[in-house]
């Protein structure tokens, strides 16, 4: 699927990315994001490892073709989210959401959750975005 990004160039959107992505009508604020009042709870990691396998991620070119799982399987071809796994701050926790499919996915932290993953972690710190609270985030125009 082709989408017209804000500067007006087409990208290519892996099909099963759009599946499984949210449908927002805007673009979030990621400090909005952090600043809503939700306590942070444990979750089993591996109720978010099917997230693995969807293509969220882009390529040089913007498309967004890449899943955690191929960089996880060859770190050294994807060099901007090895880096960006490698100095992903655990600390702080995920913010997930059900998508459309009503699964837990996540909104701010995958880099995160791929580090924990390969370093063998079971557990993740979480906090659970209400749907009805996604609107404090929208980005300022």
């Amino acid at each position: 699927m082709k989408k017209n990004t804000d500067d007006k160039k087409d990208i290519y959107v892996d099909p099963k990315h759009e599946e499984h992505a949210f449908d927002f009508d805007f673009w979030r604020d990621n400090k909005k994001l952090w600043a809503l009042n939700v306590p942070v709870e444990d979750m089993d990691i591996n109720e978010l490892r099917w997230i693995l396998d969807v293509p969220f991620w882009e390529d040089e070119k913007g498309n967004i073709v890449i899943t955690p799982n191929e960089v996880i399987q060859d770190l050294d071809r994807y060099p901007d989210h090895r880096d960006r796994i490698q100095a992903a701050d655990t600390f702080y926790p995920l913010d997930i959401m059900k998508n459309k499919k009503g699964r837990w996915l996540t909104l701010d932290g995958l880099h995160r959750l791929v580090k924990l993953i390969i370093e063998g972690e079971t557990v993740v710190k979480v906090r659970k975005i209400p749907l009805e609270m996604v609107h404090l985030t929208k980005r300022d125009n």
